[in-house]
C-alpha cells in the first residue's frame, strides 16, 4: 500500500471507529489502534497529536466532523445535513470493502447487491470533466435499443447515484438538463474548456423523489397514511426531504410530502401494496386505483 492508500485507510479506520463506537473516548480509540495489525503490525499506540491530525483530515476530506464532548471528552460524529447520508453511505460501503480485504474469509458473509457495476473508468471520466470545467462527449443508447443510439455532447454538472445505479447529469446544448444511466452510455470522452452550466443541481431534483424529471408532472402536496409497522421504515428513510408526519395512532401514521408524482414514485408506493394509501391529490389517488386495477386485470385474465 502506498503513502496516500495508507493515509486513506487510518483515516476509513478513524471514522470508522467513532461512527460504530462513539460517543468513544480517546483512550478506546488508541487502544484499539493498538490492536489493529493489519494497520498497525508494531502495535504503537496512537498519540494525541497524531490523533488530532487525523480528526482534522477527515474533516478536510470527508466533510464529516469529529466532535469533542468537553463534558464526557468522548467523541461523535457530526455532519453537515446536506452530506451525511450520502457521504456515510459511500464510507461505510469503503469500511465494508476494507474489511473483507483485511479478513478475507468475512468475503462469504458479505453479500452485496449482484449487480454488474459496470464500467467504472466513464464514472471517473465523468468526475474529471467536472472537476476541469470540460465538455462531454457521448454516445448513448436509449432504453438498451441498438437502433436508438445517439452521440451527445453535454455539459457534466453532476453524478447522482440511485438504487445503485449512476447517472451523469448534463446540460444538452438546447439547455435542458438529462440524466444519463451510466450503464446505457457506450462510450465517453472529454471534451473542449467550456463555461459553467446555468443549471442548479440541487434545484434540479429538489422536487423530485429518485432521478426522474418530469415537466408535465409538477410539484403538489402529497399526503400518504402508512400501516403503523411499515410506518417505521418510512421514518427511517424517508422518501423526500419534504417528508413530515401529520399525525399518528397506534394503527397507522400519516405524512406530509411535497414532490412532483413522477414514475418512479408512483411505483415506490405501489411496492408497499396496501400497507400505504395515498389520501390526497385525489388525481393521485386515482392514479394508483387505475395502475391497481390494470395489475388486478392481468392476473384475473
Amino acid at each position: 500500500m502506498n503513502n496516500q492508500g495508507y493515509r486513506f485507510a487510518r483515516l476509513l479506520w478513524l471514522y470508522g471507529e467513532v461512527a460504530s463506537k462513539g460517543p468513544v473516548t480517546f483512550r478506546q480509540i488508541s487502544d484499539s489502534w493498538a490492536g489493529n495489525y493489519s494497520l498497525n503490525p508494531d502495535g504503537e499506540p496512537l498519540s494525541h497529536k497524531t490523533f488530532e491530525n487525523h480528526r482534522k483530515d477527515v474533516e478536510d476530506l470527508f466533510n464529516i466532523n469529529i466532535d469533542c464532548d468537553r463534558a464526557t471528552n468522548t467523541y461523535s460524529l457530526s455532519a453537515r445535513p446536506d452530506l451525511a447520508r450520502a457521504t456515510r453511505d459511500l464510507l461505510n460501503g469503503a469500511l465494508i470493502f476494507n474489511r473483507v480485504k483485511s479478513n478475507p474469509k468475512m468475503h462469504r458473509h458479505i453479500i452485496p447487491e449482484q449487480k454488474e457495476g459496470g464500467d467504472t473508468s466513464k464514472l471517473f471520466t465523468a468526475v474529471d470533466a467536472i472537476d476541469e470545467g470540460r465538455e462531454l462527449r457521448l454516445r448513448y443508447r436509449h432504453n438498451y435499443d441498438p437502433l436508438r443510439e445517439r452521440e451527445y455532447c453535454i455539459k457534466p454538472v453532476a453524478i447522482k447515484q440511485f438504487r445503485n445505479r449512476w447517472y451523469i447529469v448534463g446540460e444538452l446544448e438546447s439547455g435542458a438538463a438529462y440524466s444519463f444511466p451510466l450503464d446505457r452510455v457506450l462510450s465517453i470522452a472529454k471534451g473542449e474548456i467550456t463555461g459553467p452550466s446555468g443549471l442548479e443541481v440541487e434545484e434540479l431534483f429538489a422536487d423530485s423523489f429518485g432521478i426522474i424529471r418530469d415537466e408535465s408532472a409538477k410539484a403538489e402536496e402529497i399526503i400518504l397514511k402508512v400501516e403503523r409497522e411499515q410506518a417505521n421504515y418510512f421514518l427511517s428513510l424517508p422518501l423526500h426531504h419534504s417528508q413530515r408526519v401529520v399525525s399518528e395512532s397506534a394503527q397507522a401514521v400519516t405524512f406530509r410530502l411535497r414532490l412532483a408524482p413522477t414514475y418512479d414514485f408512483i411505483m415506490e408506493l405501489l411496492s408497499h401494496g396496501p400497507r400505504v394509501e395515498v389520501v390526497a391529490p385525489q388525481s393521485l389517488r386515482d392514479l394508483m386505483a387505475s395502475k391497481i386495477t390494470e395489475m388486478s386485470n392481468l392476473y384475473n385474465s
